[in-house]
């Protein structure tokens, strides 16, 4: 019964990972069980699940509704003389009124023993009818954007104007807050192009109702709105910014006959005494506005100089980023390998795969000169990607080798990331075993249940798990057994100041709990043959640092090419 729910529980985590659904459907007794990625495919939760056929059908849109039932009625009838086969492709309405687009494949199977009918059903997204419906969206869009940027255009222009007169002014007094509408490709996604076009007209009349005659408003851009208060006292703006955002927050509007509640954030920029332009005026609001959605959303910002400075920090960020996608276009970026040593035996026991960008000089840079701006720019999905693509394509080429590739919070979660990952490993059982996959705590932290979920599904197929710079955040010793690891790297920072008495008593500590769990340990950043005979000392499984080599772009398991 055990290994029964173990199996099923791997069914459902692996459904959910794919994003489908399966259904049991019991005929005479009229009862449906559901297993897999509820929310996805029906927008329900798990709770409020259809238990008989009414309450599926009231799920299904009211055009396909006939037509589902009766290819269902004809699969339970055939199904009598033998398994019919069955392929649907229909409608679901979910709660907030939108329709979805499923494939459903399924099989009904009568019982000639018990007399009775099942029928056995995978459900899921028909993507291939989501992108149709998302390209027609994106030809209203464009229709509409081509009306609203006119008029928005010519809003524009006019702040711009006014925004020149008053730069020109020695005397100027006042301020200027933009209004930006968050999360609009939502809700041009789920309602329509003509539904966000008269909610942008309803967000308009609340804004002029809410200035009443303080401020002129101007439509500046598809989701942005310009309130410009001239003459008045600067001191006024976060008062004034404060209220529009606790009118927005508690009061809906009416759009189409539904109330939507639409959240704002606020960016502002007073009128100082020196001279500046017009569009360094609007830059700054912009800036400011840019700042408060990168902080949460639903927040007022006002621009200062600091914050000028940090959109430099960001310039030089773009910059490097930029640098690193050429690289990545001209096959610069690559893959180095540092071997990690046993502590026993002395030999190799893996390599961990680091990257590496080679400038148009030829000149080789670790990640740290380039990782935070990566981040920063989103590209950790495609770096992590590129590396797991790397060690498989070498575990595979060379069958003696053992690699471990680093894999960041959001691709570790990342289903398609997981879905590749699979497809390449199902069939390649001893390319699995010599994979180790490192994850961060900050990985641990970020969903504990959605991490532990993929952590099994890749030890399903036969990698290791290590979680990497153990003791540098948030994650405790009694978390090491829930997470079901296979392997623990210590924080370089413990080793490299093991003349503290804590950091001996954090690596003993972890020595033997590590024991007691079956757990392997791994020391990192080793530089002197003292770190590496202390952790020896200490029972560490494997060594990690330079004593024992640096990481290099060839391969050391390779043999060297014939001249």
């Amino acid at each position: 019964m055990a290994d029964s729910t173990l199996w099923l529980e791997h069914l459902s985590s692996s459904l959910r990972a794919s994003r489908q659904l399966a259904y049991l459907y019991h005929v005479e007794e009229d009862k449906y069980e559901f297993m897999g990625d509820v929310m996805g495919v029906l927008g329900v939760a798990a709770d409020e699940l259809p238990t008989n056929k009414q309450g599926f059908k009231n799920m299904v849109a009211k055009d396909d509704v006939i037509e589902r039932q009766l290819a269902i009625a004809d699969a339970i009838q055939k199904s009598r003389e033998a398994e019919k086969n069955f392929t649907l492709r229909y409608n679901l309405c979910r709660a907030d009124g939108t329709e979805i687009p499923v494939i459903e494949t399924g099989i009904a199977r009568f019982d000639a023993a018990t007399g009775k009918t099942t029928i056995q059903s995978l459900m899921a997204l028909d993507t291939e009818a989501i992108e149709q419906r998302k390209r027609l969206v994106r030809k209203l869009e464009f229709r509409s954007a081509v009306e609203s940027t006119l008029s928005g255009n010519e809003d524009r222009r006019h702040l711009m104007d006014e925004l020149g007169r008053i730069g020109e002014q020695k005397d100027k007094k006042g301020f200027m807050i933009l209004v930006g509408l968050d999360r609009m490709s939502l809700v041009n996604e789920i309602y329509g192009s003509l539904f966000a076009d008269d909610l942008l007209q309803e967000v308009q009349k609340m804004l002029k109702s809410l200035m009443n005659g303080k401020a002129v408003v101007y439509h500046i851009s598809g989701d942005i709105f310009a309130l410009l208060f001239e003459g008045h006292n600067a001191g006024e703006m976060n008062d004034i910014a404060q209220s529009i955002l606790s009118v927005f927050y508690n009061q809906a509007l009416e759009v189409q006959g539904r109330p939507v509640h639409q959240i704002v954030s606020l960016g502002g920029v007073r009128f100082d005494e020196k001279e500046i332009s017009s569009s360094s005026l609007l830059s700054r609001a912009e800036l400011a506005l840019n700042d408060a959605k990168e902080r949460g959303r639903g927040c007022f910002i006002e621009y200062t100089e600091g914050l000028g400075r940090e959109v430099q920090s960001f310039k030089e960020v773009l910059s490097v980023g930029d640098e690193f996608l050429r690289g990545f276009k001209d096959n610069r970026v690559k893959i180095a390998f540092q071997g990690i040593v046993s502590s026993r035996t002395k030999d190799i026991s893996f390599h961990e795969c680091l990257i590496r960008l080679i400038d148009e000089n030829g000149e080789v840079h670790s990640a740290g000169k380039f990782i935070a701006a990566i981040e920063k720019m989103g590209l950790t999905r495609l770096v992590d990607t590129f590396a797991t693509r790397e060690a498989i394509r070498e575990l595979k080429e060379f069958p003696v080798i053992s690699l471990s590739v680093n894999v960041s919070n959001h691709t570790f979660t990342d289903p398609e990331w997981l879905k590749a990952v699979t497809m390449e490993l199902r069939d390649h059982p001893d390319v699995a075993r010599r994979l180790i996959v490192e994850i961060t705590e900050s990985v641990v932290m970020s969903d504990v249940s959605q991490t532990t979920r993929v952590i099994r599904t890749l030890q399903d197929l036969g990698c290791k798990i290590a979680l990497d710079d153990f003791g540098a955040g948030q994650t405790a010793f009694s978390q090491l057994k829930d997470l079901s690891l296979d392997i623990v790297k210590i924080d370089k920072s413990f080793v490299r100041e093991m003349d503290k008495e804590e950091n001996k008593l954090f690596i003993r500590t972890l020595h033997s709990l590590a024991s007691a769990m079956n757990l392997e340990t791994v020391g990192e950043g080793a530089e002197t043959t003292g770190e590496a005979d202390a952790l020896i000392k200490d029972g560490i499984d494997h060594i990690q640092g330079y004593v024992y080599g640096f990481p290099t772009l060839d391969r050391p398991w390779s043999p060297p090419s014939k001249h």
